[in-house]
């Protein structure tokens, strides 16, 4: 998989590295609010999320009809997107599925799916703007940060190819009700209490002496996922990772399996249940700690390069 394009253009917030980017001057603050208020369950629970409330990638190349959409949101409504009955969106409430069309760069965004009776309905569904292949800056009627749904998403392609090069998209408990941040282009939920507004990016400091002993550690029952653990941990280090949503837990989200499933097998990635522990979804138990993360400035703070 070496030379697998990496969606978006360069400049796109969250294909910019960390360094040499400006720590945020509250970064400890929201670190603290991210390691205690963010997860579910405990301080520090932050977990890889490959199953529901994720997202599916299928492609028009393997549609086999055109379906009439109706959606109650979004530019779709009463129109028409290439489609395949054998399609699935991710399990869960939110029931998400991503669309691309690599010949043309167009990106379809579509959330609470059901398809029956040669219709697709969605609760929202829209064709995002742009060229995915160059796009780099957001889309307002996607998710939560108002930023288009394939951008910080986690694919096995990235794996197989060796390393991840974008910031990673998490979803997060405490949501920020009064702001938002760029890259994030709408507040969510106004109203809610504070916290961490979206769009706030973090990062991981850590070593790769810290990263390669963080990996030793880990059971030998999950040895075929340390691969995939490297490559992930180099990632929060070098790319960090953006709070994208509102959702029960804190969580970073890679290609659903409803799609990708085979391919995350191949990767050594199917569950294994180790003591209390169930991987790869607590993986990060131990690289994540609260000394080593810290917050960014807004992007549109980014200096030139």
């Amino acid at each position: 998989m070496e030379g697998w394009p990496r969606p978006y253009g360069p400049k796109a917030a969250w294909n910019v590295a960390v360094a040499g980017l400006p720590r945020h001057p509250q970064s400890e603050l929201y670190r603290d609010r991210l390691w205690f208020d963010a997860p579910s369950g405990r301080p520090g629970n932050f977990n890889l999320n490959f199953w529901a409330y994720t997202y599916p990638v299928y492609f028009a190349q393997d549609a086999t009809t055109e379906c009439l959409v109706q959606s109650r949101w979004g530019n779709l409504n009463g129109k028409r997107m290439p489609w395949n009955p054998d399609w699935q969106p991710a399990p869960g409430t939110d029931a998400q599925v991503i669309l691309l069309d690599p010949e043309t760069g167009r990106e379809w965004n579509a959330w609470q799916v059901e398809y029956g009776d040669g219709v697709i309905h969605a609760s929202n569904a829209n064709l995002v703007d742009g060229d995915y292949r160059t796009k780099e800056d957001g889309f307002a009627p996607s998710r939560g940060i108002g930023v288009q749904y394939l951008a910080m998403l986690v694919r096995p392609e990235e794996l197989m190819q060796g390393e991840v090069r974008h910031a990673l998209s998490m979803p997060i408990r405490n949501t920020d009700g009064t702001f938002y941040v760029p890259p994030a282009t709408k507040l969510e939920h106004p109203g809610r209490p504070e916290g961490i507004p979206e769009g706030m990016r973090f990062a991981l400091d850590v070593t790769d002496e810290e990263i390669e002993a963080w990996l030793a550690s880990l059971p030998p029952e999950v040895e075929k996922m340390k691969t995939y653990g490297g490559i992930i941990a180099r990632a929060l280090r070098d790319y960090g990772w953006f709070i994208t949503d509102t959702s029960g837990g804190a969580h970073l989200q890679h290609e659903a399996w409803v799609s990708a499933g085979p391919k995350w097998s191949q990767l050594g990635m199917d569950t294994v249940r180790v003591g209390d522990k169930q991987y790869p979804h607590d993986l990060l138990d131990g690289l994540m700690q609260r000394e080593r993360i810290y917050s960014l400035v807004p992007s549109d703070q980014y200096p030139e390069r």
